[in-house]
């Protein structure tokens, strides 16, 4: 697909073995017509049918740009190989597993193009199978380094429907501006899967761009619904990604004292969720969390290399998180604390 400097948005889908939604994802993508817009999905060493059915069903889709690696990369490397292979002057990342609603993109891009101080913009994401459950209207953070949903879960009845500052939000439906994209350099490939987007999103604000919700484009996601079940393998995966990443982020990120405070709370966190594993016998979830730690421990110097070149990119931006942190952070009470804790470590809804 050659360079077009007419297109507006590059929609960009990183797909992992999602036979059994890429076509659906694609077909609602393919339905928007208001504005000039390509697709590029690039695949991540799928091993069912993917190729296959993007090759076979979309094969005459003019502005479809397919980019296919042997090996899983992962989602943050694989948005990051998107976006330098785009045209548009935004990237609308969604995931493989996604529905559009009709109009999805041109008024969310309207109201991005009358506001240059905004670098992100979280779509309204619902639950797949529903017409009006929330799957995420953004993410606030605490002020002890944890990330509050404001709206899992919850029926839509409107109460979201306004712009709001948020301080992060999924790439499962977010649109970023291609210019701020590249000024901070993108997704952190090292940050597999799991807060790649919060520590994205912190960037941009430390950036001086504001990260918001946009009400008016809607999508639906099936992951974590009875579309898309997530098996042990992957949930151990996601409880070692989380304790890792979320710590990257934090040490990475956070100034001041907000960094000893954040950093305090969730190492004390993370190995109280350990202890109780180990009380649980729940052995494997246990290890997921000691390699965690262990990785941490042995790559001192990675974690200062990432801190040591965000500040120098920034200069002393990197320390006036006090200009926005006001907007985006949250207090909760302990017991909120408490009740995410035993959500956690049970399976049961909070």
């Amino acid at each position: 697909m050659a360079k077009n400097s007419s297109i507006l948005v590059s929609v960009i889908i990183v797909n992992y073995n999602g036979e059994q939604f890429l076509e659906k994802c694609l077909g609602s993508v393919f339905r928007q017509t208001k504005i000039p817009y390509e697709v590029i999905v690039v695949d991540s060493g799928s091993s069912d049918n993917s190729l296959e059915i993007l090759n076979s069903k979309f094969k005459n889709k003019k502005w479809l740009k397919i980019i296919a690696f042997p090996e899983n990369i992962g989602p943050a490397a694989g948005r990051n190989i998107g976006a330098r292979e785009s045209n548009g002057r935004y990237l609308a990342f969604l995931d493989y597993d996604t529905e559009v609603g009709h109009d999805w993109l041109s008024k969310p891009i309207t109201y991005l193009e009358k506001h240059p101080d905004i670098g992100v913009g979280q779509l309204k994401i619902l639950k797949m199978g529903s017409e009006n459950i929330y799957d995420c209207a953004g993410e606030k953070l605490t002020e002890f380094g944890f990330l509050s949903e404001r709206a899992r879960s919850t029926k839509d009845t409107g109460q979201f429907d306004q712009v709001e500052d948020i301080f992060s939000g999924k790439t499962a439906a977010m649109v970023v501006k291609k210019e701020v994209f590249e000024k901070i350099g993108g997704f952190d490939q090292d940050i597999f899967m799991y807060w790649e987007e919060p520590d994205f999103c912190w960037r941009v604000w430390k950036s001086g761009y504001r990260v918001v919700f946009l009400p008016m484009g809607k999508i639906w996601h099936a992951y974590g619904t009875k579309n898309k079940k997530v098996s042990q393998t992957h949930s151990l995966w996601i409880t070692h990604q989380g304790c890792r990443n979320q710590l990257i982020t934090i040490i990475k990120n956070a100034t001041g004292f907000n960094l000893f405070k954040m950093l305090l709370a969730v190492i004390t966190t993370w190995w109280i969720l350990l202890i109780s594993f180990l009380i649980k016998f729940d052995l494997k979830r246990a290890k997921a969390v000691i390699d965690a730690f262990i990785w941490l421990a042995s790559h001192p110097k990675t974690l200062i290399r990432k801190r040591n070149q965000l500040k120098k990119k920034l200069g002393v931006q990197f320390y006036q998180d006090s200009n926005w942190l006001s907007k985006v952070v949250i207090k909760r009470s302990i017991k909120w604390y408490l009740g995410k804790g035993y959500s956690y470590l049970f399976g049961k809804k909070f």
